[in-house]
């Protein structure tokens, strides 16, 4: 694996992917699998905070995002000892040639090119079609995204293979509650602007909250509740009912296990992974039918109409009367969340490495 992504993102879905496949190479998971050290200063906390896989990567703590990208980008490597060299991220300098190593490359979604108003400044620095040009294979994260990729950049001559995200066993519905978590909530967690909808969730919660005194909305990560967003949650009148936290894995667990719902109304995602973990965690699962989401889901979710607050009151209104279904969404949740491991990524991107290879 190259540094790309473990020099620039200290937290992410990305690297927190790579990450978790690093790993299990490095545990042997895979044993004809040998992963080669990165020999970088990077900042990805994912590989820094678990020593021993950070001592086999032979990755050291970076002063900053800058530091480690310059060093990364400083570094032109055109011979190397890999037979693969699978690319973490975009960006311009990961095209260098990599004389005798086939090139993988993983594809996490189209959401810059689709919906190109969402783009974030490092989004404009990539070469994303360059890559999959220049790819030997494509993974792709789920169904919905390589047919994303096909529909923008057509079919490319590399063959595709789709890899689903596993989830970490921490993620279990056997956890304490955390002393700060509301009696009753509903849950959201990960960004909550643009594509991610939490509008929609917000106006949703408003016309539920009216039945249910006691219900509290908490939302885990993004950024804090901005002032545009309070002045949005006094208008509709749930500003003293919605709080907002950042949360360890650990606690982020506690979270999920003890939340009465949880409920992700992004209308789009390359895979889509806090679905996963809540159900990995015994919490039903509301999900909006769009993209990859009822692909994680399965008949383990219940979904609403993207984009209607109308649809998802129904829906939340109705899960929450109805204590025997959630005990069913439970049960289905925790089925399914057990098919999807990081141990079974792994083989699957060793059977691409393989494949690539013969």
């Amino acid at each position: 694996m190259d540094a790309q992504i473990f020099a620039i993102q200290p937290y992410g879905g990305i690297s927190r992917m790579f990450a978790e496949l690093a790993q299990q190479f490095a545990d042997g998971a895979v044993p004809d699998v040998e992963l080669l050290p990165l020999q970088a200063p990077i900042v990805n906390r994912y590989i820094l905070e678990q020593p021993r896989l950070s001592s086999q990567l032979q990755a050291r703590e970076a002063s900053s995002p800058w530091t480690s990208l310059a060093r990364y980008m400083s570094r032109v490597r055109t011979t190397t000892d890999a037979d693969i060299v699978h690319n973490t991220f975009y960006l311009p300098h990961g095209l260098a040639p990599t004389r005798g190593a086939k090139r993988i490359v993983t594809i996490h979604d189209m959401i810059p090119e689709l919906l190109p108003h969402s783009r974030r400044r490092l989004d404009w620095l990539t070469l994303k079609q360059r890559y999959v040009k220049s790819a030997d294979h494509i993974i792709c994260v789920s169904e919905a995204t390589k047919q994303d990729l096909i529909k923008v950049y057509g079919i490319p001559k590399a063959p595709i293979s789709v890899v689903h995200h596993g989830v970490d066993p921490r993620f279990q519905g056997e956890v304490a509650k955390a002393d700060f978590l509301p009696e009753r909530y509903v849950l959201h967690v990960g960004h909550r602007g643009q594509y991610k909808d939490a509008d929609v969730y917000f106006r949703a919660f408003a016309k539920i909250a009216k039945q249910d005194s006691e219900l509290q909305l908490l939302c885990v990560g993004g950024d804090g509740i901005s002032e545009q967003e309070s002045a949005r949650l006094h208008e509709l009148g749930i500003r003293e009912r919605v709080s907002q936290r950042f949360l360890s894995d650990d606690l982020m667990a506690s979270a999920y296990a003890h939340a009465e719902v949880f409920v992700f109304p992004s209308h789009f995602e390359g895979f889509g992974l806090p679905a996963l973990e809540a159900m990995a965690c015994g919490t039903p699962v509301v999900l909006a039918a769009a993209t990859s989401l009822p692909e994680v889901g399965g008949a383990a979710a219940e979904y609403f109409e993207p984009g209607s607050d109308e649809d998802l009151a129904r829906v939340l209104s109705d899960l929450l009367a109805d204590s025997g279904r959630r005990g069913e969404l439970r049960e289905a949740g925790l089925a399914r969340a057990a098919e999807f491991t990081w141990a079974r990524a792994a083989e699957r991107t060793a059977e691409v490495y393989r494949n690539t290879l013969s």
